[in-house]
């Protein structure tokens, strides 16, 4: 028994699944994740296959870059994913209710990913990652990717095209973005999602790698996108991503926002000049 104050205590059970914290009375709370609910929409052999998370991360490049993948190839709804945890929040698509968390997958390539329109709190980031490797294993899938978005400093001028590398969870995963061209991250950090995925495949000895790109800051980053979609095309066989497409987009964004900025500015109270 620990104590946490002078009035409240912590009583931990055997398993370790429940903790009671009680002062007069007590109160229960669970420390077990949050449940999650895959419903299968369509059955897919995926056997050998690479599953992609696209849960959205700092810059949304993997977000952006699933959605690329998704449109640009012909794949499948083949589940959605829900937790009395996520947000209550329905996608409106061609005037249809979506479920804010989904599956695509093609058969023929043996690609699937995950998308999401999420802002997850990070208390779900454990779950969600250990669902996603779950999920693969039970496909008979080889392979995880995910990417992960590393903020430009302070007055560094953003790329054109930024650099992409990668980490992997085992040799064999390195072996993988090598042989595709992708040069690893020696040292340094990686959170959220992508991170948990790190750690939990070398812990199950499973492959996946993470891809690591700059990104802008509190923004889609809509070129780190196209270069995670270009490194994912070298990953995935068959996977393409019309990034000409995105390019243009971010055109629009970066000009929408300039815009937007100036006509802040401009709104601005003045400083009152005294003569």
């Amino acid at each position: 028994m620990k104590i946490l104050t002078q009035s409240w205590r912590l009583l931990l059970l055997p398993d370790c699944k429940q903790a009671i914290f009680f002062n007069s009375g007590c109160v229960v709370a669970p420390l077990a994740e949050p449940a999650i609910d895959i419903r299968k929409l369509k059955n897919v052999n995926l056997k050998g296959g690479i599953v992609v998370d696209g849960f959205p991360s700092v810059g949304l490049a993997n977000a952006i870059a699933s959605e690329c993948l998704i449109h640009s190839l012909k794949t499948e709804f083949v589940a959605v994913i829900d937790s009395s945890a996520f947000p209550p929040l329905s996608i409106i698509k061609n005037a249809m209710p979506n479920f804010p968390a989904r599956v695509y997958a093609s058969e023929e390539l043996k690609l699937a990913m995950f998308v999401s329109e999420l802002n997850l709190d990070p208390v779900m980031f454990r779950p969600v990652a250990n669902m996603m490797i779950d999920w693969a294993l039970d496909s008979n899938c080889d392979l995880l990717i995910s990417a992960a978005g590393i903020p430009y400093e302070e007055g560094e001028d953003a790329k054109e095209s930024p650099p992409v590398f990668a980490v992997g969870s085992t040799p064999s995963a390195l072996k993988r973005a090598a042989e595709a061209g992708i040069p690893p991250v020696l040292n340094g950090s990686v959170s959220g999602i992508p991170a948990i995925l790190l750690n939990e495949g070398a812990w199950r000895n499973y492959d996946v790698v993470v891809l690591l790109v700059k990104v802008v800051r509190d923004m889609p980053d809509f070129r780190a996108g196209a270069a995670v979609a270009e490194a994912l095309a070298k990953l995935a066989p068959g996977a393409s991503c019309d990034v000409p497409a995105l390019l243009k987009e971010a055109e629009v964004m970066e000009k929408t926002l300039k815009r937007i900025r100036s006509e802040q500015q401009a709104a601005l109270p003045k400083e009152p000049f005294y003569g």
